[in-house]
């Protein structure tokens, strides 16, 4: 018996059974089994189910579900073939490395075929506080308060200590800390399986020779994500903050006044600015509770603001004695002083407004950024940052080309027609997102109206070219061979100068140097 383990992408899990391509009784896979079938004649269809999730969690979580899998067959002596879609690609390289961390060479794959898949490329988190869960943190947060609070105390009476008091004093504080870290990075090393270089040259040395990968040159999920490490796009402008901090103004300002209202010192030192101008007789008619009535301490604040702007100009005596014509004047002087003050209040607020905007602009967008593409990455690993996309695994530095011409062509025909039967229906599609109200709705529209045929990234298996290179790929494994039936169709002869031609032009792939 031989077997073929199909591996489906992100968001494409469901059950064993079903037409999607990877599961058994779909068009494809049946297709699979009446062009290949084992040495023995007995072809089995095997899938491997996760939750299909955008993560890098979810991704390594399920290689190693799939590398149990893959050891139950190298257990049973059974030849097998692996294929991968999208992102199911990257959960079979997740299992190989899982393999690899065992030391087991897995000598009964004779195949593992990649197929439109976008690898994740990621670099250590470059702190390890980022590195650590929330018990490791706290343990990391003591020690490093014992250390601190060690270093200072030791310096007490430090004028007459030996230089033997001062080793012990550092082993005792830095020692704690330091076996701590040298026992995480020791951990890390044998938990980490994309930066032990030891784990990844054995998977290069026992797997990269029977890696396959086909992928169109066109294919949006590859593409994007590869695009996403160069994008650079301004999120929030310089004064995307600036009209809503102007707002504030509005609300400091009676703020203020209501504060200094309630501030008897306060409103001490400003009845005795006001009095000391006007009739000092009518303090005991406009302040009789000195300061304790919010009521009297506003009149007094009222004229406060009338009568200390021009106190800057005039002398003390000019309020004294006046006229009527000069109390008109000195309240028009008031009133024109507090104008230009508040323009000047205002002005200034509006430019620290606009000096803040700036400022967050600057630290939210690479934020903001940064959680953009983790979140096209799926990077949810706490150890490890996702960085860029490639079309070859981390633990390789080269790749095969992309499908050539004759299989390519077809898959995009696919994908156009399926473009030229949606175009109609995306007026209908417009009105329908706009009226739905939950994101299940949402969904629901999405799957009436879109079947996903209308991406390269979907079509692969809708292209009977593509599906009869790949039965074809899996028949030239040992263990395996082609049926007669498909040995006779039509286009076997150029299947095989296009398998050869994607073979003969892959390029080396070595373990990264």
């Amino acid at each position: 018996m031989a077997t073929i383990v199909t591996v489906h992408g992100t968001f494409a899990s469901g059950p064993l059974e079903g037409t999607k391509w990877w599961q058994r009784g779909s068009r494809f896979t049946t297709q699979l089994q009446n062009s290949v079938e084992g040495d023995d004649g007995t072809l089995k269809i095997e899938p491997c189910v996760w939750d299909g999730l955008n993560s890098e969690t979810s991704r390594r979580a399920a290689g190693k579900q799939l590398m149990e899998k893959l050891t139950a067959l190298e257990t049973a002596g059974e030849p097998f073939v692996v294929v991968g879609h999208s992102h199911g690609g990257s959960v079979i390289s997740a299992a190989l490395l899982h393999s690899a961390k065992q030391r087991e060479p897995l000598s009964g794959m004779q195949r593992w075929i990649t197929v439109g898949t976008p690898f994740i490329k990621t670099e250590r988190q470059r702190f390890l506080f980022s590195r650590l869960g929330i018990f490791g943190k706290a343990i990391y947060l003591t020690l490093l308060t014992f250390l601190i609070l060690g270093i200072l105390s030791v310096f007490v009476g430090a004028d007459d200590r030996e230089p033997m008091l001062w080793a012990l004093a550092a082993l005792t504080f830095g020692g704690p800390i330091a076996v701590f870290y040298a026992i995480l990075r020791y951990m890390e090393s044998r938990r980490s399986l994309r930066f032990n270089r030891g784990l990844l040259g054995f998977a290069a040395d026992h797997y990269a020779n029977r890696w396959l990968s086909l992928w169109h040159a066109k294919d949006e999920a590859v593409q994007s994500l590869k695009a996403i490490k160069s994008l650079d796009i301004e999120i929030f402008s310089r004064e995307f903050a600036a009209s809503s901090l102007n707002l504030l103004a509005i609300a400091i300002i009676p703020l203020l006044c209501l504060l200094t209202l309630t501030s008897e010192p306060m409103m001490d030192a400003i009845a005795s600015h006001v009095f000391a101008r006007i009739d000092g007789a009518a303090v005991d008619e406009l302040y009789p509770s000195g300061g304790s009535n919010i009521f009297e301490n506003a009149a007094v604040l009222f004229i406060g603001l009338l009568v200390l702007p021009t106190s800057l100009i005039l002398p003390p005596e000019a309020f004294r004695d006046m006229s009527m014509g000069g109390e008109l004047g000195l309240l028009a002087a008031g009133i024109a002083v507090l104008l230009v003050g508040a323009v000047f209040l205002t002005w200034a607020f509006n430019g620290l407004a606009r000096v803040v905007s700036h400022g967050l602009s600057h630290v939210l967008n690479p934020m903001t950024l940064s959680q953009l593409k983790a979140l096209a990455y799926g990077s949810d690993a706490r150890e490890d940052l996702a960085i860029d996309a490639s079309e070859w695994p981390v633990w390789l530095t080269k790749g095969f080309p992309p499908l050539p011409p004759e299989i390519a062509d077809g898959i995009e025909r696919e994908s156009d027609h399926a473009i030229g039967r949606a175009i109609p229906k995306f007026r209908n599609i417009v009105e329908s997102l706009a009226a739905a109200e939950t994101p299940e709705a949402t969904s629901d529209v999405l799957a009436d109206y879109l079947t996903w045929q209308e991406l390269i990234h979907t079509s692969y298996f809708d292209e009977d070219r593509f599906a009869k290179l790949l039965a074809y790929t899996i028949g030239q494994c040992e263990g395996f061979r082609l049926t007669a039936s498909f040995e006779q169709d039509a286009d076997y002869p150029e299947i095989a100068k296009s398998y050869a031609a994607i073979v003969t032009a892959a390029y080396a792939t070595t373990v990264k140097g």
